[in-house]
């Protein structure tokens, strides 16, 4: 059975509220994100005169090629908290899309891009890679 028509218009209401509350977390989102480096901190191990030295590396891509810098050992904990902070970002706005596919078609709305959260930015300097190798 099919509710009244004021009904049916408070609900869109709600669901186009909603929809452009995660365009703009999502926005924010992708905004904080921009400030973390890029990447995995790799572990290199290197046998010279009878040692083994360890030593760290910021590993990211860039197109085809895979990127890499040498991170002091004093920047690997910085560093590796604000990689685990970049992937909770990612994670959140992974999950805002996914929220606003599903409300879109509902609003009759464009479907937002899905590579927006893939952040497959080639330009270091705006993914502030560069900041922390230097």
């Amino acid at each position: 059975m099919r509710k009244n028509k004021v009904d049916d218009e408070s609900i869109k209401g709600m669901l186009k509220d909603e929809y452009s509350r995660c365009l703009e977390l999502r926005e924010q989102v992708l905004r904080s994100i921009d400030s973390y480096p890029r990447g995995r901190l790799i572990a290199k191990k290197v046998k010279a005169k009878g040692r083994v030295y360890e030593y760290h590396h910021l590993q990211w891509r860039e197109g085809d090629k895979v990127v890499s810098r040498h991170v002091p050992d004093k920047d690997i904990p910085d560093i590796q908290k604000k990689i685990e902070q970049r992937e909770a970002y990612r994670s959140n706005c992974l999950k805002l899309e996914k929220r606003l596919l599903y409300l879109a078609p509902i609003l009759g709305e464009e479907k937002p891009s899905k590579k927006r959260c893939n952040l497959l930015s080639s330009d270091p300097q705006k993914t502030g890679n560069q900041g922390f190798l230097q």
